[in-house]
């Protein structure tokens, strides 16, 4: 009977404005973290540039481009976001066992990193965008892009298939146990409907301009939580601690996620000029 109390319509919204926030900040932070590393590896190379809230331009000829440069600059920002997705996974397991709301940050930086780098490898090889540029440049063969793109998709599905332990888990935020009564609230709450929410809203942060990884990386991580779910799916009842609970809203989520969000596309809305 409680927990019958606890699936409402406001407490649905509440885990889904909690995990949306979440989402966003987490997108915006790997975002801006590529943003960074690409300006910084620019200029180990004295590559003057300009910059905004979603662009890079390089003051440069073709015959400029060196294929030292072109690995440095767009492989460097992936490797750090997957060493920080590592960083994230281990800060949310320190967290796991607690109730704070600010885990779910940490939970969606492990999976939007590694998608970013994973989508990337499978994604970007294709197309030859982000990532893939860089194995244009190294000249690999057809057979050398093959193994690559096969290293990203098997990554996305260990990931999507490991970190469904850490998804269910993160229930405990808001609930004593979950079980096949309330598993389709919350991950529907949690995952899927921040997920949806949360690529609409950074489609409309970077608009008019959709770059390649807002445009295809949904679809790898959708993939991802797609085989989430089923392992999660699987798992019997998970039971937490007797502690008392409430659906309360984090404020320090919602407000965080709309202050970076609307300072960072005010503050870099105009080009900025780097000269090294």
């Amino acid at each position: 009977m409680k927990q019958a109390l606890e699936l409402t319509h406001k407490n649905f919204w509440i885990i889904v404005l909690n995990s949306t926030s979440g989402f966003v900040l987490a997108y915006l932070f790997i975002f801006y973290m590529n943003h960074a590393m690409t300006i910084l590896s620019a200029g180990m190379f004295n590559y003057d540039l300009s910059f905004n809230y979603v662009l890079i331009y390089y003051h440069l000829e073709p015959y400029e481009w060196t294929a030292d440069a072109v690995k440095l600059i767009f492989a460097s920002g992936p490797v750090l976001i997957l060493i920080f997705g590592f960083i994230a996974l281990v800060a949310y397991y320190s967290l796991h066992e607690e109730q704070a709301r600010i885990k779910i940050f940490f939970l969606w930086f492990v999976l939007l990193a590694f998608n970013y780098v994973f989508g990337g490898l499978l994604i970007g090889n294709i197309f030859k965008k982000g990532v893939g540029h860089v194995f244009n440049w190294m000249y690999f063969t057809d057979t050398q892009k093959l193994i690559v793109a096969l290293i990203g998709f098997f990554g996305l599905i260990s990931t999507g298939l490991l970190m469904a332990k850490p998804v269910a888990h993160s229930a405990n935020s808001y609930f004593q146990k979950l079980n096949q009564n309330n598993f389709p609230f919350f991950f529907t709450a949690q995952i899927i409907v921040p997920f949806i929410l949360g690529t609409i809203l950074v489609v409309a942060y970077f608009y008019p301009i959709v770059l390649f990884n807002e445009r295809y990386g949904w679809i790898s991580l959708g993939v991802m939580l797609l085989l989430t779910f089923l392992r999660a799916n699987q798992y019997d009842k998970i039971l937490f601690d007797d502690d008392e609970r409430k659906i309360k809203l984090s404020y320090v989520l919602v407000f965080a996620a709309f202050i970076v969000a609307v300072g960072l596309r005010l503050m870099l809305s105009k080009l900025y000029l780097v000269i090294w």
